[in-house]
């Protein structure tokens, strides 16, 4: 059996950055003198785990090195940054890039900006988080930033307590891989600027499903009874197609299951969230009662609803009213003439403001010139707490927002967030104003919509990171859950819902 082996580094690695490093910050420590070794899936793994590499080779950790939105914000953050990004998004792109020193951030002198070049990456750095990267995690140091140490020595570690002996390689039970801080390493994301750029880990720390015992691995690495290889016995075994939200965004010839993963992830939304709708009489301050659309979205996942890249991740509702001739009379969350949510930010759309009713949930990035120039903690904890208190004005626009704070696009712009997602183990109200709506009979339809990337994100990779111009076009837009119904406005003013 061939393996790809490299003598340039040791054989324990530490791969993460601390938070609040810059990327420039070594992040590799050497422990040994020995060979790095890594497997190729393809044409080692899948001689005796045949099943596993089919799922796995779908999956995003196999598309991680691949992805042109990746290529396109590493491109982007290296210039923009003059090289300061550094190995902060490979470290868990392309972990076997990282371990094999195929990832140096270079000046390049023709174009006047700092490169990284990951199209040259040999065929097992391509992988991503390929086998032997999950497979040689023997400590996390903790659950953030890739911190977590490797050891590929060639022994095989999972979650299997009696593994059959095999001259294929060495094998150990490894207790770290059932639980989520394995996967903590690099789903929880913190910018070496201090923006909470990802916080799946964290979320799923504080609910109720962590406090059930309920793993990641318990939702993305479902169980089914089988052989782990030819010959073994049959026992628990895990899928390898880690589902999430994120699909292959290349051409469909460019990547395995392009379909069947598009199907699983719609399939994994459609179980994360419940809508229930009510029409409702609200009283506000005394006054005359108002009619509007009560709609409560309960979170079902163990972490917030979206989460991951939660600046990128889109999740809304669409509420469309016709009238008994077929006319549009109501409509929140639709889009503009690009395919963009019309909040309030200038850069996002072309009709900025124009949706006062809009329920979005989401993150956006911020950078604060206040928060930039702090340098004690508590002061730094004091500003934070002020931005959040702020979020609402901050992201609805129309110059609300506190001096010196913009919504930025990427996470290296930014020193913070606004979050606007919906916690694990919750709901969200939303009400629809409907006052407005004259006495008569009306059709109405309500849809949960989600995508994870937004066109106005994808437009601005394409001017200043060279993302394909079709990948946009390639983004999904999933029915999370819907509603459609009758309902009629009497002369009394109160609405008669008819489902």
């Amino acid at each position: 059996m061939k393996i790809y082996s490299f003598s340039l580094l040791a054989i324990l690695l530490v791969v993460g950055c601390k938070v609040g490093e810059s990327g420039n910050t070594e992040i590799l420590q050497n422990r040994s003198t020995q060979s790095v070794s890594f497997s190729h899936p393809q044409a080692e793994c899948s001689e005796c785990h045949e099943q596993h590499v089919q799922e796995w080779e779908i999956s995003n950790h196999a598309y991680a090195a691949k992805d042109p939105v990746f290529h396109a914000m590493v491109r982007a953050g290296q210039a923009q940054t003059k090289g300061k990004v550094g190995q902060f998004c490979v470290q868990c792109h392309s972990p076997v890039g990282l371990a094999t020193e195929q990832t140096p951030v270079f000046f390049d002198e023709d174009s006047g900006l700092f490169k990284q070049e990951l199209e040259e990456l040999d065929v097992v750095a391509q992988q991503g988080v390929s086998c032997d990267v999950c497979h040689s995690i023997t400590d996390v140091i903790e659950p953030e930033n890739a911190r977590m140490v490797l050891t590929p020595d060639g022994t095989k570690r999972g979650t299997i307590k009696d593994p059959v002996a095999t001259e294929a390689h060495q094998s150990s039970y490894s207790e770290l891989h059932g639980k989520s801080e394995v996967c903590g390493s690099c789903h929880a994301v913190t910018t070496p600027r201090g923006a909470l750029a990802e916080e799946t880990f964290s979320e799923w720390a504080g609910s109720d499903a962590a406090r059930q015992g309920k793993t990641c691995q318990s939702c993305h690495m479902s169980e089914y009874i089988g052989q782990a290889a030819p010959d073994s016995p049959e026992r628990t075994l895990h899928r390898h197609t880690f589902v999430g939200v994120d699909v292959s965004l290349l051409a469909p010839e460019e990547f395995p299951g392009y379909e069947s993963m598009r199907e699983l992830v719609r399939a994994m939304l459609e179980s994360s969230a419940k809508l229930d709708t009510r029409m409702v009489a609200v009283k506000e301050s005394g006054k005359r009662q108002k009619r509007a659309l009560e709609v409560t979205i309960s979170n079902l996942t163990g972490h917030a609803l979206p989460t991951g890249a939660t600046a990128e991740r889109q999740l809304w509702l669409e509420f469309i009213i016709e009238n008994g001739a077929g006319d549009i009379v109501f409509e929140s969350g639709t889009l503009d003439a690009h395919g963009d949510i019309r909040d309030g930010i200038a850069s996002h759309s072309t009709m900025p403001g124009s949706d006062p009713q809009l329920a979005y949930y989401g993150q956006y990035l911020i950078e604060d010139q206040i928060l930039k120039g702090l340098t004690e903690a508590d002061e730094i904890d004091q500003r934070k707490k002020e931005l959040d208190q702020a979020c609402d004005a901050i992201v609805e626009g129309g110059g609300a927002a506190p001096a010196g704070v913009k919504v930025v696009t990427f996470p290296w712009q930014a020193n913070w967030q606004c979050n606007r997602m919906i916690d694990p183990d919750t709901s969200s109200r939303h009400l629809f104003s409907l006052q407005e709506l004259p006495a008569a009979k009306y059709s109405a339809r309500l849809r949960l919509l989600f995508r994870t990337f937004p066109p106005y994100f994808l437009r601005e990779l394409e001017e200043v990171g060279a993302l394909d111009v079709a990948v946009k076009d390639r983004v999904p837009l999933v029915t999370v859950a819907q509603k459609k119904w009758k309902f009629e406005i009497d002369g009394d003013g109160f609405s008669q819902i008819r489902r």
